[in-house]
């Protein structure tokens, strides 16, 4: 498979509202597959990123004005799912919002039904705001490796992270900014977490506190160390 970015063929499909749908081929070959040590694809969607991170800065990409309610099935919070970005530490929020868009929304506007909605064919709407503007993360809070907490999503707003709707109608989803595939956060980032949940879901039970892999087969998501080694140090900073 050729990996060769060519900008303005992207850029040309983005500017339609079904870019999803003119696109599929090459979302289902070149961005939607788990891939971890690839630095060619890895390369190629990163361009693709910033692409759409750049055209949805300038509104060039047609998104909905309005939609339904996709955040209606919203539950009471009874789990913390702990994630990685697998990106730099230091990932700009708009591209994090860009990868969300086209990893979680555009795979699944091409599905022919959207949580009982037709919306295949239609631009994409979220539902999801920060700071008056549309977003697409599927985080509720990034914690950098510093430790310093930034708040993505609302409570109230469902987060597209755990591939599974159940879990995500009742979890906050929380995301360590880095890529800990083979390696071990730092104790300031585990401790930001941990602060995060104290001040702001201490009724979750310890035991509903997990990591991406213990809820999705196959996922090694937040990382090797992570049942080896950091979550028990997590749970006693609790």
């Amino acid at each position: 498979m050729k990996l060769g970015f060519n900008k303005e063929y992207w850029k040309e499909q983005l500017k339609h509202s079904n870019w999803y749908i003119i696109l599929e081929k090459d979302l289902k070959e070149k961005i939607f597959p788990i891939v971890h040590k690839n630095p060619e694809v890895k390369t190629f969607r990163h361009k693709v990123y910033e692409l759409v991170e750049e055209l949805l800065e300038k509104d060039q990409i047609p998104l909905a004005k309005e939609g339904p309610n996709l955040d209606a099935d919203r539950k009471p919070i009874d789990a913390i799912i702990i994630h990685h970005t697998e990106e730099k530490p230091e990932i700009r929020l708009s591209k994090l919002s860009a990868i969300g868009f086209i990893r979680q929304y555009g795979l699944t506007y091409l599905k022919n039904d959207v949580l009982g909605y037709k919306l295949k064919g239609q631009p994409i709407w979220s539902g999801h705001f920060r700071n008056g503007k549309i977003v697409f993360f599927a985080y509720h809070w990034l914690v950098r490796p510093n430790g310093n907490v930034e708040r993505l999503l609302k409570d109230d707003y469902i987060g597209w992270h755990s591939g599974n709707w159940e879990i995500n109608t009742k979890s906050i989803a929380i995301a360590l900014s880095g890529d800990y595939e083979k390696d071990t956060p730092s104790i300031s980032q585990i401790e930001g977490v941990a602060k995060i949940i104290k001040e702001n879901y201490r009724r979750v039970d310890k035991n509903r506190i997990l990591g991406h892999m213990e809820i999705k087969e196959k996922r090694t998501c937040p990382g090797a160390y992570f049942l080896k080694e950091w979550k028990k140090t997590l749970l006693d900073l609790l």
